[in-house]
């Protein structure tokens, strides 16, 4: 199942039902936080993989529901992956998922607050592409991760194996 942990403003302006206790995550790899932020008058969502801090920045013009935030997180999981050697985690582990999809609240303020500080860095790489940028803001060693970089821990996540 694909989780997507949008900030309370956004739940609020998508109308997305947020449960207050968290549901449980059996897919790190599918387990995403996306927060809204601009930059001049352009509206731009942040997706960041919850265990790793991997970022995926997109436009978020044109996203006003729940069906739009999860095609554009699809889609940007698309750009951001094909021809690397992380292709193999969105077709094994993301696209699966995304037939079911379960809202839940950010985990704390540590995930928010490194969420925020790529969106702080996104702000001067925004000439770049979308798989461009979420390869530069990921080679940044971040404290939550023990000043690892999110490049070098979202290839170490595993999502559930399936039988069959």
């Amino acid at each position: 199942m694909l989780t997507l942990r949008p900030t309370k403003m956004l739940a609020k302006r998508l109308k997305l039902a947020v449960p207050a206790v968290p549901p449980p995550v059996d897919n790190r790899v599918a387990d995403w936080c996306v927060h809204e932020f601009r930059d001049g008058r352009q509206r731009h969502l942040m997706f960041c993989n919850t265990a790793s801090l991997f970022p995926i920045v997109l436009s978020g013009r044109g996203v006003t529901d729940a069906n739009a935030l999860i095609r554009r997180f699809l889609e940007g999981a698309w750009l951001a992956f094909e021809g690397t050697e992380l292709e193999l985690h969105r077709q094994r582990w993301i696209e699966p998922e995304a037939g079911a999809v379960q809202w839940a609240p950010i985990p704390d303020k540590v995930v928010l607050s490194s969420v925020n500080e790529m969106i702080f860095m996104a702000r001067h790489g925004m000439d770049k592409s979308p798989a461009e940028l979420a390869w530069w803001l990921a080679q940044t060693p971040m404290k939550a991760l023990g000043y690892n970089s999110p490049d070098r821990v979202f290839p170490t996540l595993r999502g559930p194996e399936r039988c069959g």
